[in-house]
């Protein structure tokens, strides 16, 4: 009798603890929201690289690499970027031909992977294989429109000639570009 007592007993336990469990389960659609809200407000993810390495591919070919010393992404609701610190060492190759382009070196950039722009900062320089050289602080880069630009002073070198200048734009192969509010050397044979 004392043994079918305490199967009625731990049977009856049991039972109230599944009970108990499964409605633990079972959350309003309310309470599901509030959770969800919670956890999207707070949804910032991060992470550090050193010894940084990225290769871009477009359709195939080869569009960059970048080598950088350092390297945190950062992704939250409204964006994800990349800040990047250097010495930063770019190289670009023409997207048709998949042909060294220009390569770029500066101190520290920030990019935005999902609208192709990078902003470099701190002794920028651009050479081109056509041995174009253009310096300055500040840089934005639209990889998508091949457009590059700043509106603090650069220094334009394209052998024999060299211009200084307040802004430039161009590509960034730096077969077109405009320099505006300039002045410099120009050798005339």
């Amino acid at each position: 009798m004392r043994k079918l007592h305490l199967t009625h007993i731990a049977f009856i336990f049991s039972t109230a603890l599944s009970v108990a469990l499964i409605s633990c389960q079972d959350l309003s659609e309310f309470d599901t929201q509030q959770i969800d809200q919670v956890l999207q407000a707070d949804k910032i993810g991060s992470s550090e690289s050193w010894g940084f390495r990225l290769n871009l591919i477009d359709e195939g070919r080869k569009v960059l690499d970048l080598e950088a010393s350092y390297a945190k992404f950062v992704e939250n609701n409204e964006e994800s970027f990349t800040e990047i610190s250097g010495p930063i060492f770019i190289t670009i190759y023409d997207e048709a031909t998949g042909e060294l382009q220009s390569t770029i070196t500066c101190d520290s950039a920030l990019y935005r992977s999902s609208i192709g722009v990078f902003e470099m900062y701190y002794n920028v320089e651009i050479n081109t294989t056509e041995e174009k050289v253009l310096r300055s602080d500040y840089l934005k880069w639209q990889r998508f429109q091949d457009r590059m630009s700043t509106p603090l002073f650069v220094t334009f070198i394209a052998p024999p000639d060299s211009i200084s200048a307040l802004g430039f734009e161009g590509n960034t192969d730096l077969s077109e570009y405009t320099l505006n509010e300039g002045g410099g050397t120009v050798v005339i044979d």
